[in-house]
């Protein structure tokens, strides 16, 4: 019984060990598939190619393209191929039709054949049929299969021409470019009169030609277009169609760039003058094809610098003086720039000063009195106690002037001390008013550049302890017979000053 017992154990270890190694695959299966789903999904797209086999057919024919579909990631893929355009004049099959759906392992390749034919009457021409591939991943990817449709028409031989296109790719629209077609007829058909077509959404890359291309010959067609300035910078197709008897026998496509010219806009300035007004106008030019916003500056002097209006700013820098605008324009798009350059406010400057001079020598004073006092005795505590005062009259012009009259008041805090101490011109006249002392001096005659003092002294009634204010002394003159007068400063002293 012993023996049974640890065989049933044995047993159940076993079981349990066989458990444990499932669970343990199960999860290592789950990470694998996690892994490889995160990695399909952040791989680059599958890479799709097209090579074409017949593309060039007849309404009756069909035209065909292998697609080579080649899954780049870790994981199986299922990737299905259709067209919209399937029933809009055209009918698209995979060949076999089970290729419709493809299912590839890893690092796998897959060509599949498409076959187009035209199910309803269309104009000959470039047809581009829209090939969509989807994958089981997301991915979406959409390839065109383009078909030349040729109309039907006898001849003993299918033209056949061999076309190589020599002409830059990329396109300076300001510059002429140059283009060169070599043509080989291939077979012994005769193509004479063979018209030649350019094509594009360009309207300067319209061009026909007539060339005789004998059986078997080969041929140099070259010829030079003038390019828009203002073409839109991108990416365009050329299309070369070539035609006998109204009939295409073939058509050949080239991709070419227009490039982005964003040159500095052109600016031409012109100027008319009239009673010291210069007016400018200055027309700016944008010469590029693309939309350009810039600043604009006219080069001025100096002196027009600080008179120019009508302008955005006025710049100074190292290289000189400038009028300034900030404008946009659209490409060959031109803007007008009226502006001012007034040399009159010099003038009125000039003027101004002028009358302002005349003004001022016409307004002058011929004559001109000072005052001035001096403190010259001091009672208690530094009170003002005697002062003398000296009026200082000066004629400015060179003729003498005649009968003046100069008065002064002293005020009624102080009296005028009379006697020797009166100065060499003794006063006409000392007159007490209600305010304080009134005191003239007639001056028959003061020669021209003259100047002449008159002095007297003055006793505070009581001592000033303050600041005492004398007032402004005036003198009477007549000017060009009307009468006039002048005023002298007045005088403050006390208070520490």
């Amino acid at each position: 019984m012993r023996w049974i017992y640890v065989l049933q154990q044995s047993a159940g270890k076993k079981r349990f060990g066989s458990i444990f190694v499932l669970m343990l695959l199960f999860i290592l299966l789950s990470f694998s598939l996690s892994s490889l789903r995160v990695l399909a999904e952040s791989s680059p797209l599958s890479p799709v190619s097209v090579l074409s086999v017949v593309n060039q057919i007849k309404p009756s024919e069909v035209a065909s393209f292998k697609v080579t579909i080649t899954n780049p990631v870790t994981v199986v893929q299922r990737y299905t191929l259709y067209s919209l355009q399937v029933g809009q004049g055209w009918d698209i099959e995979a060949s076999p039709i089970h290729d419709k759906i493809v299912e590839l392992e890893p690092g796998k390749s897959y060509t599949v054949l498409m076959k187009i034919r035209a199910v309803e009457e269309l104009p000959p021409g470039v047809y581009a049929i829209l090939l969509s591939v989807d994958s089981d991943l997301g991915e979406k990817q959409t390839v065109p299969l383009k078909v030349y449709l040729s109309p039907e028409y006898a001849v003993d031989y299918l033209p056949s021409i061999h076309t190589v296109i020599d002409m830059d790719e990329k396109i300076n629209p300001q510059k002429p470019l140059s283009v060169k077609l070599f043509l080989e007829n291939k077979n012994p058909l005769n193509l004479t009169g063979l018209t030649v077509k350019v094509t594009s959404d360009m309207s300067e890359f319209q061009k026909e030609f007539k060339v005789d291309l004998p059986p078997l010959e080969k041929k140099t067609l070259e010829f030079t277009i003038i390019p828009s300035e203002i073409q839109q910078p991108k990416e365009y197709t050329l299309f070369f169609v070539f035609e006998k008897e109204g009939q295409v026998v073939k058509v050949v496509e080239k991709k070419v760039a227009v490039e982005t010219i964003a040159s500095p806009f052109v600016v031409d300035v012109a100027y008319d003058t009239f009673l010291l007004k210069k007016f400018g106008l200055a027309t700016i030019t944008n010469k590029g094809n693309v939309l350009n916003e810039q600043k604009v500056r006219v080069p001025v002097s100096f002196w027009e610098y600080l008179v120019a209006g009508g302008v955005e700013s006025r710049v100074r820098d190292t290289g000189g003086f400038y009028l300034e605008w900030t404008r946009s324009l659209a490409p060959h798009e031109s803007l007008a720039l009226p502006f001012v350059i007034n040399y009159r406010i010099y003038l009125y400057f000039v003027l101004f000063v002028v009358l302002f001079v005349v003004f001022y020598v016409s307004v002058q004073s011929p004559v001109v009195i000072k005052k001035r006092a001096l403190v010259t005795q001091v009672g208690e505590e530094g009170a003002l106690s005697e002062i003398k005062v000296t009026l200082d009259i000066v004629n400015r012009k060179n003729k003498p002037l005649k009968n003046l009259v100069v008065h002064d008041e002293v005020p009624a805090i102080a009296h005028v001390e009379r006697g020797a101490d009166m100065g060499t011109l003794k006063p006409d006249e000392i007159k007490h008013l209600g305010g304080g002392t009134r005191i003239s001096w007639h001056i028959s005659e003061l020669d021209g550049e003259e100047e002449r003092l008159i002095t007297y002294k003055v006793r505070a009634k009581l001592d000033i302890l303050g600041e005492l204010d004398l007032p402004r002394a005036g003198v009477e003159y007549k000017k060009k017979g009307l009468a006039s007068k002048s005023y002298s400063n007045g005088v403050r002293l006390g208070g520490g000053k």
